[in-house]
């Protein structure tokens, strides 16, 4: 039986991260896809490529999810990108809880691109309120990892694993703290932490420039498969070799940032 997986997220019009990303990746594991979009984000070519961001209407983000649970009858797991706006972050907490879906991975956007700083903050803090402690896994940046944890800085490993333990120590039972090559060990080193196991997860960097989609694909192949019956950790452990051949295989555009491709990913 094909598993269903909803991604809750905003749109990316160039294709290289949010749902169309989720899809994609949902796709290349075998998992069928649907979506609800919480917003529009397309860069902008004329101004340094910043993010021009339109929020869809609270009540039609509602209507997406009922639409795609009408449908399938059941989704197996949920992928939680952007949100994007309190009023967003409110409907789409409303949801978690009317429908009671068995997996949530969150991937928290905590500073949503082309908002003002005091509007940004507004949706962290009803972020942190209202849907990481319904979650069951959390995807966070080291940025985010550093926000959640309440930590001034993370500059080792041992700090990430406890930076790890601080966020599960809110309520959240699986934590996959990713630090990418930003600690200058070589690799691509992420941290995850259930309570019980530790792990250090690291595969071969990929050069050290970012790659748009990084982020999304990892938390939507946890989630394609945690919906095929996978554990976190091992599941953790299958994103991160979709990641690293999405990174291996990414393409390049006009932008002065290159994007993930997961098409070249083979179980």
């Amino acid at each position: 039986m094909t598993r269903i997986a909803l991604a809750i997220a905003g749109s990316e019009a160039s294709g290289g991260a949010g749902a169309q990303t989720d899809l994609k990746t949902f796709h290349q594991l075998g998992v069928f896809g649907a979506t609800a979009l919480t917003c529009i984000v397309s860069f902008d070519p004329a101004h340094d490529w910043n993010h021009r961001f339109v929020p869809v209407d609270p009540q039609v983000i509602a209507d997406q999810i009922e639409a795609a649970v009408g449908v399938h009858g059941s989704i197996d797991a949920v992928k939680i990108g952007m949100l994007g706006t309190p009023a967003t972050v409110e409907v789409v907490a409303r949801a978690l809880d009317h429908y009671a879906f068995p997996q949530v991975v969150l991937d928290p956007v905590l500073i949503c691109k082309g908002q003002e700083p005091g509007a940004a903050l507004d949706v962290d803090n009803a972020l942190r309120e209202l849907v990481l402690p319904k979650a069951n896994v959390v995807t966070p940046n080291l940025f985010e990892t550093r926000v959640l944890a309440g930590v001034e800085e993370i500059t080792s490993v041992e700090a990430l694993k406890d930076a790890a333990k601080r966020i599960y120590d809110q309520g959240v039972p699986h934590v996959v703290a990713k630090a990418g090559t930003l600690l200058d060990t070589g690799t691509a080193l992420d941290v995850y932490y259930n309570g019980t196991d530790l792990e250090v997860l690291e595969a071969p960097a990929v050069g050290r420039e970012r790659v748009s989609g990084a982020g999304c694909t990892l938390a939507a192949a946890i989630a394609a498969e945690i919906a095929k019956g996978a554990t976190p950790l091992a599941a953790t452990r299958t994103a991160k070799r979709v990641v690293v051949s999405a990174i291996e295989n990414k393409m390049h555009g006009k932008a002065p940032f290159d994007c993930v491709y997961q098409g070249a990913y083979r179980p």
